[in-house]
């Protein structure tokens, strides 16, 4: 029993295969004599290009050598053997997940000379059963993306899908929600740099303003799918593996600004034939800058994006006709409306200016801006303390704000939003010896999302219940939950605070992975109590 016991705990705690997926990537090959004999003992030299960092590891009595976790980027190879030339391998570029197998076959001759080769990586996935995509720099940048939204770029992998009935709602997130291979979008799980960025409703992350921003503060991600290994096992959908952007030894830096407006807009099927195109207005801008602090050292980047929209939204809704406001109604004999009653019809539900519909009521079109205001930054810092010891920490804040109007309901109130993302990340990592490295990882996701109704009239001290605000109202057939979202105010919070320790170790021809992931989440809700359909005053204030 006691071994069958230990059996499972080990099963849970190792990954036992050549190396499952990771945060970086992992290099691994095996050195050959010209006759395709192993040859154990060589020194090989793995080398950063971008930051100048140097891994140094010895092959073992099969000539093998394994590195487990490298950041994406570029690097080469040096590898010196007695008796043999040195081979320097430049040109292998590794993505995130990536697990790279090289192999390199040394001449025989005298020690100092050395054999120059350019060529990358085998992109074939030899090492792990894993299903996987992945989403580089190039795709990033270069593909356009409507609001500059990153995760709309998970949709080009085989399995994932946009899910069109997940909704927009302030109840449940706006950032459009995501399937992997027709799993709910709830159980799918968003990493940045190992650390766990789900939303409050443990959806697709973003704001208010339906985007998740951060294509310059992301390098790339990998979409994993199916059969990925046992750290990304919390999930029984898909994972998004993002890393975000490095300092180098080089000074980078760009500048943006995207622009786009309603002057080509055509007119949709509901605009008013005599009125205007509604107005639209979008300027999205920001920039960032990467260095060296010191260089070989000390790194920084930093990014910034701003998305100011203005967009006018066109309305229909059903209001009463001006026959029924006269209280002629075509299914029973007219009747006379109590005057005291009539300044709040007038007030509240505005003349009808298109078709009627028959039954007393008729169709109000209109138009209301909606503006959003959203601002991202994040700066990341990476630190060598030596050949054994590095750091990094990443702070990413996102802030947005809504003035949502309603589209099928009297416009006489608007939805304000507020949604505020904040995701620290700390990594670790000691290198033992050749054969064994451990990292050590901290996160801290905080995602709040507010809504409130605001009136945008006065309702003159018109209520159903005294001493309470107006509350909502359902007439069939015309109007359903008018005045507002009864579910409303509300604010739900997120505070998640995340673990985890990896422990490398390679022997041999077998590699293991023994390693902890813990989360502590704290979900916090605040909601009033409504009385029979009437809201009290806003518990919390929009900022």
């Amino acid at each position: 029993m006691k071994i069958a016991v230990g059996a499972l705990f080990a099963l849970l705690l190792a990954v036992t295969a050549a190396n499952a997926q990771t945060v970086g990537a992992s290099l691994q090959g095996t050195v050959y004599d010209p006759s395709g004999a192993v040859v154990p003992s060589a020194q090989v030299e793995i080398r950063n290009v971008d930051t100048g960092g140097i891994r140094t590891l010895v092959t073992d009595e099969g000539g093998r050598w394994r590195e487990p976790v490298l950041l994406p980027g570029d690097y080469e190879l040096r590898i010196t053997a007695a008796g043999f030339q040195t081979i320097v391998r430049r040109g292998i570029h590794l993505s995130v997940g990536q697990e790279a197998v090289v192999d390199l076959h040394m001449e025989i001759g005298k020690t100092g000379t050395e054999v120059n080769v350019t060529a990358d990586a085998e992109r074939v996935n030899l090492v792990s059963g894993a299903v996987s995509g992945l989403v580089d720099e190039k795709q990033m940048r270069d593909l356009p993306l409507n609001g500059r939204s990153f995760q709309q770029l998970a949709l080009l992998q085989p399995g994932v899908n946009a899910v069109n009935a997940g909704g927009s709602d302030p109840v449940g997130g706006r950032t459009p929600k995501i399937s992997m291979n027709g799993m709910r979008p709830e159980v799918s799980s968003f990493l940045l740099d190992g650390t766990d960025i789900n939303d409050v409703y443990n959806k697709t992350p973003g704001s208010v303003g339906g985007v998740l921003l951060g294509v310059e503060a992301v390098l790339e991600f990998q979409v994993l799918t199916n059969s990925y290994g046992a750290e990304f096992g919390r999930s029984a959908g898909g994972v998004v593996n993002a890393v975000t952007r490095a300092g180098t030894n080089q000074d980078h830096g760009s500048l943006f600004e995207f622009v786009r407006n309603s002057d080509f807009d055509a007119k949709n099927f509901f605009d008013q034939k005599t009125a205007p195109i509604p107005p639209f207005k979008r300027n999205q801008f920001g920039g960032v800058l990467g260095g060296p602090i010191r260089k070989d050292q000390t790194f920084f980047f930093g990014s910034f994006e701003s998305l100011i929209d203005r967009l006018g939204l066109t309305g229909v809704t059903l209001v009463p006709n001006d026959a029924a406001r006269k209280g002629q109604l075509p299914t029973g004999p007219a009747f006379t409306v109590n005057p005291a009653i009539q300044p709040f019809l007038d007030k509240l539900f505005p003349h009808a200016n298109g078709d009627d519909k028959g039954g007393g009521v008729a169709q109000y079109l209109f138009t209301a801006p909606q503006p959003t205001n959203e601002y991202f930054a994040q700066g990341r810092i990476d630190h060598r303390f030596s050949a054994s010891d590095s750091l990094f920490g990443r702070y990413t804040f996102d802030n947005g704000n809504v003035n949502r109007p309603p589209t099928i309901k009297v416009p006489v109130t608007l939805t304000k939003e507020r949604s505020r993302n904040q995701y620290v990340t700390l990594e670790y990592q000691h290198v033992f010896s050749p054969t064994r490295l451990n990292t050590a990882r901290l996160g801290f996701n905080r995602s709040d999302h507010e809504s409130i109704n605001q009136r945008t009239v006065d309702t003159g001290g018109l209520t159903w219940i005294p001493g309470q605000p107006l509350g909502y109202l359902t007439i069939s057939g015309v109007a359903t939950e008018d005045f507002g979202d009864y579910r409303l105010p509300r604010l739900d919070r997120l505070n998640n605070y995340q673990f985890g320790d990896t422990f490398f170790l390679s022997h041999g021809r077998h590699a293991f992975r023994f390693g902890v992931d813990t989360q502590r989440i704290s979900s916090i809700r605040t909601q009033p109590v409504r009385w029979a359909g009437c809201s009290p005053s806003p518990a919390f204030q929009i900022f």
